[in-house]
């Protein structure tokens, strides 16, 4: 029998870090963080990290990620460098519309790519999310072209599992997506 699990108790996690990464809230003084993703020439299309920065631009930013656990739309967090707290991107796990599922979407800033930040952020954010009672299933959505996030999940035990066709729209253009998953069931293997 299949029992879905319903999020009742969606909250920031207390801490999640590495020793190296540090994923927590999203902070006022993050602003370099936001005003570095607005000038990557993909974020901006996929997210809703402003296009063209400005400091109000940044702080609705930041609002609209702690808006989201208000909301009950899901969790959104900041990626920082546990030595020195600076933000270098984000994390998030949005709640899909069946029972238990949520999806993980993430962006690091150019300077700070290939580092293993990400896929440590990843590794946090899933263990973290899987071990609550919240989520039975995590997913990720990733443009075939996107070799390094398909690393990502890959290194973090999220296996693929297909194609949609035509599925999302970045500014005016449609994307086919491959999804990965992971499962509870998974982290405990």
């Amino acid at each position: 029998m299949l029992e879905w699990l319903i999020v009742t108790n969606l909250a920031y996690p207390a801490q999640l870090h590495d020793g190296v990464v540090c994923v927590r809230p999203w902070r006022d003084t993050d602003l370099a963080c936001v005003e570095q993703a607005s000038q990557d020439h993909r974020i901006p299309l996929g997210t809703t990290v402003p296009a063209r920065y400005t400091p109000q631009a940044g702080l609705a930013y930041i609002a609209r990620q702690h808006a989201r656990l208000t909301s009950g739309q899901g969790v959104a967090l900041a990626v920082a460098d546990q030595r020195t707290d600076k933000a270098v991107g984000h994390i998030n796990l949005m709640l899909r519309p069946q029972a238990g599922v949520a999806g993980i979407g993430y962006w690091i800033v150019p300077a700070a790519r290939r580092q293993g930040i990400g896929s440590r952020a990843v590794s946090l954010t899933t263990s973290w999310g899987l071990s609550t009672d919240n989520f039975a299933r995590i997913e990720a959505w990733v443009e075939p072209d996107n070799h390094a996030s398909q690393r990502v999940l890959e290194i973090n035990g999220y296996l693929q599992e297909g194609r949609l066709r035509s599925f999302l729209t970045f500014g005016t253009r449609r994307a086919d997506v491959l999804v990965y998953s992971r499962i509870a069931a998974d982290a405990q293997r």
